[in-house]
């Protein structure tokens, strides 16, 4: 994964853009993730690899960008962008669906059930570990992005 394990415990003055500057802005996520109290106690001892796939649509005609998240044991320790990686989640959907759910301007569950994201994976560990996954969406939301068009 081209990734960005060191955290630099300073925040960029500017926010990365989505899509161009995705691998920046996946590693503001993860840094705020790690920071997150109720996401080490929600995914204490929850291993797992997120893809998280931003697709093309009507407003975004590029490549398919490809993000990547590792959590082992709770901890968010490695992110960035990676075409091939193995995931046990993926989240997947249409860039502007991506810009609505980043501003919270969607509603997460109604989102992956019948909305525009596809997720893959066991359900059921997603169910067990619903906080964990929140916190991953709040954190989303809490770090600061620009969008390409």
């Amino acid at each position: 994964m081209a990734s960005s394990k060191a955290r630099s415990g300073k925040r960029p003055a500017v926010p990365p853009t989505l899509p161009d500057e995705a691998d920046a802005w996946i590693a503001e996520w993860r840094d705020r993730l790690a920071d997150r109290d109720t996401f080490a106690d929600a995914a204490d001892g929850f291993t797992a690899t997120f893809r998280f796939e931003i697709r093309p649509d009507d407003a975004y005609d590029g490549d398919v960008v490809v993000l990547a998240l590792d959590v082992e044991g709770g901890v968010p320790v490695d992110a960035g962008a990676d075409l091939s990686v193995d995931a046990d989640f993926t989240l997947a959907g249409p860039y502007g669906a991506w810009k609505e759910l980043l501003r919270d301007e969607l509603d997460v569950t109604a989102a992956v059930m019948g909305g525009p994201f596809d997720v893959e994976g066991p359900t059921a560990t997603l169910l067990t570990r619903r906080e964990a996954v929140a916190e991953l969406v709040r954190a989303a939301q809490a770090t600061p992005v620009e969008f390409a068009v």
